[in-house]
């Protein structure tokens, strides 16, 4: 008989979207499941409309509001499966998806395994998959790609994880958890197996936490950001991925021109290390062009990486305008 595998939905006032993502796990080929629910505090009819569902594989914990990352540990605590497989409450996922991943998992003996995922802006997007492409990537390929922020591969979602290596690991109880959390994961691995299938759904909408610009995320991101660096540092000391990471990341911090962002970044003298960090060899590495040539701009005069983004969404907005008509 093949293992129970759970899968976690972590919820908060999570009504108009809940529907979707727990039908689409419902319907999964693979059947023996436990859908574990924390609903952490939903103060909307969250629950009422969880409490409609009869299907004996799901189980609901209720708990006063702690956050994403702790309710992330409550999951992992409770679950009983084999495997974990993290959706967010607002996103959706193919009906193979889990039976997908697990054959991976099988097949290549991996205890980690990952598909690709598509940004989508309504419930109603069907995809044609390119010609399967299966990789059995070593620990130290897949985490290049999670420092070079290639196809979303740092997210905790999408992701189905051998419980037991959640045995030394947990989130923090922190803004930004993924970046955190899943490089630690792959540490404890020899390989990870991906795969250019789309199997899940990352719906955008105005609450999406990825599009929120809040201060406490921005300061957070570049604290969790340098102390994965220097973690990796003692590893991989030559790894020229976790430099460009965290060149990428203090960029992208002053383009978003926040006062008090930009104070945070000048107290903890972002820009020095920016160019302490900074080397041309980065140009050698299957970072995106256009990433390649803001981190360069940046370096010669952050201002003048400023004004060429603005150029650029410009020009693109105005593309997409005539295109979408």
């Amino acid at each position: 008989m093949k293992p129970l595998i759970t899968v976690i939905i972590n919820v908060y006032n999570s009504e108009k979207y809940i529907k979707k993502c727990l039908d689409s796990v419902l319907k999964q080929t693979y059947k023996n499941l436990e859908i574990l629910i924390i609903n952490d505090g939903s103060k909307d009819k969250t629950l009422s409309i969880l409490k409609k569902y009869k299907d004996s594989r799901i189980r609901i914990i209720n708990q006063d509001n702690i956050g994403l990352s702790l309710s992330r540990n409550v999951g992992i605590d409770n679950a009983k499966g084999k495997y974990l497989y993290f959706i967010d409450s607002d996103d959706y996922i193919e009906e193979d998806t889990i039976e997908y991943l697990y054959n991976l998992c099988v097949k290549y003996n991996s205890k980690i395994a990952t598909t690709l995922s598509k940004d989508v802006y309504s419930y109603d997007v069907k995809v044609k998959n390119k010609k399967e492409k299966i990789l059995s990537l070593s620990n130290l390929e897949y985490l290049k790609d999670i420092l070079l922020d290639n196809n979303r591969t740092g997210t905790i979602w999408n992701k189905l994880i051998d419980k037991s290596l959640f045995k030394n690991i947990r989130f923090e109880d922190r803004i930004i958890n993924d970046v955190v959390v899943t490089y630690k994961l792959l540490l404890e691995v020899d390989s990870i197996v991906y795969s250019n299938q789309i199997k899940y759904y990352y719906f955008r909408h105005k609450n999406s936490i990825t599009k929120k610009c809040d201060i406490d995320r921005e300061k957070d991101l570049y604290n969790a950001a340098i102390e994965r660096y220097n973690h990796l540092k003692t590893i991989y000391p030559k790894l020229i991925e976790n430099k460009i990471c965290i060149l990428y990341i203090i960029a992208l911090l002053y383009s978003h021109k926040n006062e008090e962002v930009d104070r945070f970044l000048k107290e903890k003298d972002a820009f020095k290390l920016y160019k302490k960090l900074y080397t041309n060899r980065l140009i050698f590495t299957k970072m995106k062009f256009r990433e390649k040539i803001k981190l360069i701009l940046f370096r010669i005069n952050p201002k003048l990486n400023n004004f060429m983004i603005k150029i650029y969404l410009k020009i693109r907005g105005k593309y997409e305008s005539t295109t979408n008509n």
